[in-house]
């Protein structure tokens, strides 16, 4: 039986790869080959020997922490939670995905992205009009969706999300795109499907993250099936540059801060959309006093927080 289109149904005769070969080579690692990493469903529980392992990965060295910093149980966490390794050609990392049509759509897209992505893989700083970053965004879904089609991730990814793309040349409306700065000549990706808490009852919505880092670009593209009323978008402040829902006719990049390998897994989980604060009325209670105040309270922030 064939392979149906990834973005059309339509019989694949084409092949989509994990990685862009051409992003891959021009960073100079179109030889080297691909460490395939699969993860445990649920991360081990390491119930933590000190103090100082309870400070997350990403947190910045303290002369205190002495060698015990953060980045140190980074590659311990990382072997703790792999359950699969194997080792890839480029070619390798691929899947029949595409149909004559949408392969002519995808290669069309690649070629009006690729004069902006390769200053900013080579790290070169840029200012984007508006339908410079629409290409950016497009393309950058389009990246997102080739990796969740060869991890086998692909039924996350709505139909209307694939039409909107393939159809307009932009993401849907519910799809975040970010760009980020990161270090030269390394080239990555994470993959995930999850439940993110945005709903108004505290209930799960169904989104997809990605996150791809080809030299000094990162790119993070996150999905949500739907968005609730009263919900929001925020991009990670200061690491990322939101190119999508658009919002700024000129976009400047890189952003202020640059990720690093202790960072990267923080960017990765970062649930872009959440529900802003909610003004609830209490009353103080003390001696004499009847004067109404107001707390917030935050939701959806972040990974299991709502």
């Amino acid at each position: 039986m064939a392979r149906a289109c990834f973005y059309c149904g339509d019989a694949a005769v084409a092949d989509e790869f994990g990685l862009p070969r051409w992003a891959v080579e021009r960073v100079g690692l179109g030889d080297v080959p691909i460490e395939h990493l699969v993860s445990v469903e649920e991360l081990p529980a390491r119930p933590p020997q000190t103090p100082a392992a309870q400070i997350p990965y990403w947190a910045p060295r303290h002369a205190e922490l002495g060698e015990e910093q953060p980045a140190s149980r980074l590659g311990d966490a990382i072997d703790a939670a792999i359950k699969e390794r194997a080792r890839l050609a480029l070619e390798q990392y691929s899947a029949r995905a595409l149909c004559a049509a949408c392969e002519r759509a995808m290669a069309e897209l690649d070629a009006r992205a690729r004069p902006l992505l390769e200053p900013m893989i080579d790290g070169g700083a840029g200012r984007y009009a508006h339908d410079e970053g629409r290409v950016l965004a497009a393309w950058a879904a389009r990246a997102a969706y080739a990796t969740l089609v060869v991890e086998r991730k692909s039924q996350g990814v709505p139909r209307s999300h694939r039409r909107v793309l393939r159809e307009l040349g932009e993401p849907h409306a519910n799809v975040f795109v970010g760009l980020g700065r990161y270090r030269p000549n390394h080239v990555g990706v994470l993959a995930g499907r999850l439940l993110t808490r945005i709903a108004a009852d505290g209930g799960g919505v169904e989104a997809y993250t990605v996150l791809l880092v080809l030299g000094h670009l990162a790119v993070k593209v996150f999905g949500v099936r739907r968005v609730p009323a009263g919900v929001s978008v925020k991009p990670p402040e200061g690491q990322m540059v939101r190119f999508w829902p658009a919002e700024d006719e000129v976009l400047s990049w890189p952003p202020l801060w640059g990720l690093t390998e202790q960072t990267l897994e923080q960017a990765f989980l970062y649930e872009p959309y959440y529900r802003p604060f909610r003004y609830s009325e209490v009353r103080y209670l003390g001696p004499g006093k009847k004067r109404k105040v107001k707390y917030r309270r935050t939701e959806g922030l972040g990974p299991g927080r709502g």
